[in-house]
């Protein structure tokens, strides 16, 4: 039993003995595989479509091609990785990494649009009238100067009667 090695999750295959997959775990392997490589040929359709569109603003051309570059990447990486290649220093990792955070980056800028603006205007016109306008504490309550002194004239006109 030494050669038996046991997953710590359920889904990862085991290995007998002699170093080989179970029959229906590799089916099961080469199942998911497929199903991914249609995925991926399904968007990559798509995107090509998509990029032979000529009507397409600049950012929906930046977004297109971006994502081209992942696809293709991807693809390619995948290929070396069933031709059996070492691929811890191979540069398609780095041209991974690259389409990943463009990818992102695009997405962050999309969302920075769709953020709440301050609307410049509007804010200059508060501090302007906050800068004419001087606030006296009565008693705990801020008010402006000039209902400050209504409130004393009413007091000291409530207190002569």
């Amino acid at each position: 039993m030494a050669g038996i090695i046991t997953p710590s999750c359920g889904n990862q295959p085991t290995i007998d003995c002699n170093g080989q997959l179970h029959d229906d775990q590799l089916l099961g392997i080469l199942v998911n595989f497929s199903a991914s490589l249609d995925v991926l040929e399904k968007d990559l359709h798509s995107a090509i479509r998509a990029h032979n569109f000529r009507s397409l603003s600049t950012e929906e051309q930046v977004k297109v091609d971006t994502f081209l570059v992942y696809v293709n990447s991807t693809l390619f990486w995948m290929y070396l990785k069933l031709q059996g290649y070492d691929l811890s220093k191979h540069y398609i990792l780095h041209d991974l990494g690259r389409a990943r955070e463009m990818l992102a980056r695009e997405k962050q800028t999309n969302s920075s649009k769709t953020a709440p603006r301050l609307d410049i205007a509007a804010s200059k016109r508060f501090i302007a009238a906050g800068m004419h306008t001087r606030f006296v504490d009565m008693e705990g309550v801020m008010v402006t100067e000039a209902q400050y002194m209504r409130s004393l004239t009413e007091a000291s006109g409530s207190n002569i009667q």
